[in-house]
């Protein structure tokens, strides 16, 4: 068998390496950016939290203030129950402050279910700080784990990029520039391994003239796909 079908497999082999190791290279920004987003997202959740927080201890405090200056005018009243001048103007003033003591009742209630949301609610912000701490150890860890990737799949990409020179070096003249057009163009699918007649790429039949060629170490393109040609073993 021609030693050119042995360099085709070889170029075939080296280029679905090359392939995988860019694809591998690539996920790992995509780690990064996802470890980073979760780091985001958690932060954003806490301070979402703590502006809620803020809002309903903004909205409690003011709610005190009501209750104080309601509390102020019952002292008020009551003070003035001793200077009436009349029945009706007494009866009015204790209807006043009967009527502003059941709505601070109210009020106080309210109050106290107010900080009590707000205490369940700092659990909450308490556990989402948690969250942020894990998160960003894990963002951490992501961060180092791929730089020990990166690391490593560029030295086997370097090898693998000496192999490509080497296997290419032993191509024939007449394979040369067909081979550069299609590998520049396809990348790993620049091959065809073939079977039974068949391209191993587009899974299109090819001629039996055609399959002879390639039994021969001719160089043979498929006509469906674009692929060079070689047997399969």
């Amino acid at each position: 068998m021609p030693a050119v079908l042995n360099v085709l497999r070889d170029l075939h082999r080296i280029h679905q390496q090359l392939t995988d190791l860019r694809e591998r290279l690539e996920r790992c920004p995509r780690l990064l950016k996802a470890a980073k987003k979760q780091v985001d997202d958690a932060h954003q959740l806490l301070t979402d939290q703590k502006a809620e927080i803020q809002t309903f201890h903004l909205a409690a405090k003011e709610q005190e203030l009501v209750l104080e200056e309601r509390a102020a005018k019952i002292l008020d009243r009551q003070a003035r129950l001793k200077e009436c001048a009349s029945n009706k103007e007494y009866q009015m003033l204790k209807d006043e402050i009967q009527s502003d003591e059941s709505a601070n009742s109210k009020l106080s209630d309210k109050i106290l279910l107010a900080y009590e949301a707000i205490d369940q609610q700092q659990e909450q912000a308490q556990s989402l700080a948690e969250e942020v701490a894990r998160v960003e150890q894990e963002q951490q860890k992501t961060a180092e784990q791929v730089a020990e990737r990166e690391a490593a799949l560029n030295t086997d990409l370097e090898r693998i990029q000496a192999e490509l020179q080497n296997a290419e070096a032993e191509l024939p003249s007449e394979f040369v520039g067909e081979y550069r057009r299609i590998s520049a163009a396809k990348g790993e699918d620049a091959f065809g391994q073939v079977s039974d007649n068949y391209c191993g790429t587009c899974s299109r039949q090819i001629t039996a003239q055609m399959n002879n060629d390639v039994l021969t170490g001719k160089l043979t393109i498929c006509g469906s796909c674009g692929a060079i040609l070689y047997p399969k073993e």
